[in-house]
């Protein structure tokens, strides 16, 4: 027999090391506080700066999310729905929404978070809550496979510090981490399932599912969704081969809970999932650009290619799956560069030059966790879970490589629902850095298992990889010279294939490699150390040289550091009071705050210089002011607008007027005759718009025209939005022209209700320059129900009849409210679902 098992008889005599248990110095039952707790410390330790030195993380995104706050704490009569201050306005739930009352769990969630967040003063450090929740659900997971709490905090520290989930915290994509963070939780609900179905698991099945759903990150979502049908696909599949119909039955019933788990997760986040998807159709994500509709790009097979092409640029690569192993195999990512080259001083530098555009990190797991995962495969190739996580971490790794591998990649692409709609394929990869952690522990577990029921095949691979691991550090140490000419080698072939291009980059990596060559033989030598380490260790505690608690804690160790060294790497930090600082009010804004407006108007600052709020760093700095930006920062932008920009640009006199545009910021005087200079300082020139025209006017006349055309008229500056408006998709309505008695007069201007006085000649035209949604916004014209028309291809018009009238335009979607009471009702029975369970539990225990 090519594998054999025996019973390991204990020796007579054991050596302190041999003998050394935790037990004996702490009881089994404190244990339960004291593993939590180590995860505690190690957070305090490694997130310090955040918590306790006034530090923060730098990202665009983090300076941008701190620019709604002003908005979200703003009074108002309603929940947040509408955010007028950029791009004309846009639902809020494309941004940022308040405190959702309505949903009972977020509510303790959030109360959680809040508690969580009284001991330190950063505001940033509430997202590390998340990667602490992912923590403790990854060791609830891990210990209900392995019932050992050490193996367990290994498999979590190890989850949670895993370099390419830690990243999404460093750049401000918090969102990912509150998807992730009850990923374990979900699937250790579906594992007790195989068991039995009980009302405590279901509650808490929805929990897990209704919070990974509450930063709304689709893709992360998706592919959440797309694990879970994966084990459930292998599983029932698996049940039916080897005949097993009881199990079978048992996972239906459980793929039936779940879908139903999903459906009331989904109805309790549908406050979010109906304002987004009615929001989808008219964003740049759920509609085509105008330019591409009008060359024909969005009906034929070029605008496939090209979107294929945009979808699949991060698209990992067979190659870089040296990565997991050595993290700068392929350069590293961002990380800090400090000798003769920046004359000694600290420089961020981004050394990657593998195939995609660039990235922040390497998508780095821990060699440990990677060689531990790899032998948990083979030696626990039988059970079902470590079959499916192994299937799991190869499909995400082959879905990763994207357009690399086409055959595989595409079939998704063109075939599997929505799967088109993502970008970034080597995201995915989240689904392999969540599932070799589980794989490492429970080849850990196998491991200490081997004294009872030795496996010479398992004991054989131990000794093998042992000495192969430490040879190739040997080799290594070496031939360190060698091995960092080679890696300079490749550095010099990717740096002259960009000289003909991108010249000044060449040059850079040509003069880094020396310094990326430093950290690849480094990382080498770490690598294959460690894992000779801790093969040796592993192998010690089978032949009984060290007791199971040294094993595991050694290999804590080593695994933990690796990460650690890895982690820091890329972490760019500032004082947290220069993101206050980012907002501080500059003189150009208290300037226009003290101007003495009554209506509305709009802002744009056009200034080159890269100061807060500049043309190149808008990040929605004015907004943070309450003032109305015409420009703005968001990935889901109003499809209308980003036209205009496309077809018309951002700086035209005419779109300014029609869309109440009244100051202008710049840094450099204009020379326009309808501009005219009202502050000159330090921080820069006020320009009012002379002839800007008030937020909503009469219109003289509508005519139907072609939207293309139309802003073509707007760019060349052939039309006056006075005379004349365009409708496109509606019947060209009947109106009259207004006379001079005719006038709009806003006495109230609130984020989703407005209030107009209007004084109409006869069947007058009113034009809004706000955004047009139909999805929400309504008119009343003296409480009669009236019609908002689409006006200049995307914003507001209504037909006024003659008279003195009292105009109300009010956004409540009808989505939103029906959503908000099946939130309310939903989250509140999920609670006493999970409560019931509980109790009900209680009980049989004492029965």
């Amino acid at each position: 027999m090519s594998k054999q098992k025996r019973k390991q008889k204990p020796d007579k005599k054991q050596g302190a090391l041999e003998n050394f248990s935790l037990n004996s110095l702490v009881p089994e039952k404190y244990l339960a506080y004291i593993i939590p707790g180590i995860i505690l410390i190690l957070f305090l330790i490694f997130f310090y700066p955040l918590y306790f030195g006034g530090k923060t993380y730098q990202s665009g995104d983090i300076v941008t999310s701190k620019s709604l706050e002003s908005f979200i704490d703003n009074e108002r009569e309603d929940y947040t729905l509408w955010y007028p201050y950029i791009f004309c306005g846009m639902p809020a739930y494309g941004l940022s929404t308040d405190y959702k009352w309505f949903n009972f769990i977020w509510v303790g969630i959030s109360s959680a978070r809040s508690l969580y967040m009284t001991f330190f003063d950063v505001e940033y450090a509430k997202w590390t809550f998340y990667l602490l929740i992912l923590a403790f659900n990854s060791f609830f997971l891990i210990y209900y496979l392995t019932k050992n709490r050490l193996i367990s905090l290994f498999g979590a520290v190890s989850t949670s510090f895993s370099t390419g989930l830690i990243l999404f915290l460093f750049i401000g994509h918090v969102t990912k981490l509150t998807a992730l963070a009850f990923y374990p939780l979900i699937f250790l609900m579906l594992l007790r399932f195989r068991e039995e179905i009980r009302l405590r698991d279901i509650a808490i099945l929805i929990i897990a599912v209704q919070l990974s759903f509450q930063g709304w990150h689709v893709q992360i979502i998706y592919y959440t969704g797309m694990a879970v049908g994966i084990y459930f696909l292998y599983s029932i599949i698996r049940s039916y081969i080897i005949k097993d119909k009881r199990s079978a039955n048992q996972f239906l019933k459980a793929f039936g809970i779940y879908a139903g788990a999903f459906i009331i997760a989904v109805l309790i986040q549908s406050d979010n999932l109906t304002q987004i998807y009615e929001y989808n159709e008219y964003s740049t994500r759920g509609s085509e650009s105008i330019l591409d509709i009008n060359s024909g790009k969005a009906e034929n097979k070029k605008a496939d290619s090209d979107f294929y092409q945009y979808a699949t640029n991060w698209s990992f690569s067979p190659g870089e799956v040296m990565t997991f192993i050595i993290p700068s195999y392929y350069g590293f990512g961002n990380s800090t560069y400090k000798g003769p080259l920046s004359n000694n001083r600290e420089a961020e530098v981004n050394t990657y030059f593998g195939q995609m555009p660039f990235v922040d990190v390497a998508m780095y797991m821990g060699v440990i966790i990677f060689f531990l995962a790899l032998f948990s495969v083979y030696v626990n190739r039988k059970d079902p879970f470590v079959q499916f996580l192994a299937i799991l971490s190869l499909f995400s790794i082959l879905v990763s490589f994207g357009r690399t591998f086409p055959i595989f990649y595409d079939l998704l692409f063109y075939y599997l629902p929505f799967f088109n709609k993502f970008r970034v394929p080597s995201m995915i990869l989240i689904l392999a850095q969540l599932s070799f952690p589980v794989l490492a522990a429970m080849g850990l577990k196998k491991i200490i298992d081997l004294r009872n029921e030795m496996d010479e095949r398992a004991l054989s691979i131990l000794k093998y990889a042992s000495f192969i691991f430490t040879g190739v550090f040997i080799i290594s140490l070496l031939a360190k010279g060698a091995v960092a000419g080679w890696f300079e080698g490749r550095v010099a072939d990717y740096a002259s294939g960009l000289q003909n291009y991108r010249p000044q980059m060449a040059g850079q990596y040509n003069a880094l490699k020396g310094y990326m060559a430093e950290m690849f033989t480094g990382d080498m030598l770490f690598a294959f150390g460690a894992a000779a380490l801790v093969f040796w260790i592993c192998y010690f505690y089978v032949v009984r040289k060290v007791s199971a608690d040294i094993a595991i804690i050694v290999v804590i160790i080593i695994s933990t550091t690796d990460l650690l060294r890895i982690d820091v790497r890329p972490v760019k930090m500032q004082d947290a009071k220069n993101v206050d600082q980012f907002f501080t009010e500059p003189e150009y804004v208290k300037v226009i705050k003290s101007l003495d407006d009554d209506q509305p108007y709009r802002i744009l600052n056009l200034k080159q210089d890269g100061t807060p709020g500049s043309f190149r760093q808008n990040q929605n700095f004015s907004a943070y002011f309450l003032l109305q930006d015409f420009y703005g920062y968001s990935s889901i932008k109003p499809r209308a607008y980003q036209d205009y920009i496309d077809v018309v640009g951002i700086v035209n006199p005419m779109m300014w007027n029609m869309l109440n545009v009244k100051y202008i910021v710049t840094d450099k005087p204009m020379s326009q005759p309808n501009l005219r200079v009202i502050h000159n300082g330090k921080d820069g020139i006020i320009y009012q718009n002379m002839t800007a025209l008030p937020r909503a006017y009469f219109v003289d006349s509508v005519e139907k025209a072609d939207p293309y055309l139309f802003l073509n008229d707007v760019k060349n500056q052939l039309f006056n939005p006075v005379e004349k408006a365009f409708v496109t998709d509606t019947d060209i309505p009947e109106i009259e022209t207004p006379d001079s008695t005719a006038n709009v007069k806003i006495v109230n201007y609130l984020d989703e209700k407005i209030e107009m006085d209007v004084k109409a000649s006869g069947n007058n035209l009113m034009f809004l320059g706000d955004t047009f949604f139909p999805k929400g916004w309504d008119v009343t014209i003296d409480g009669e129900e009236g019609e908002i028309i689409r006006l200049n291809h995307g914003f507001r018009g209504v037909i006024i009849p003659e008279g003195e009238h009292k105009v109300v335009m009010k956004y409540l979607p009808a989505s939103f409210v029906v959503s908000k009471y099946l939130a309310l009702t939903l989250s509140a029975l999920t609670i006493i679902g999970l409560v019931l369970g509980i109790l009900m539990e209680r009980r049989k225990r004492k029965v």
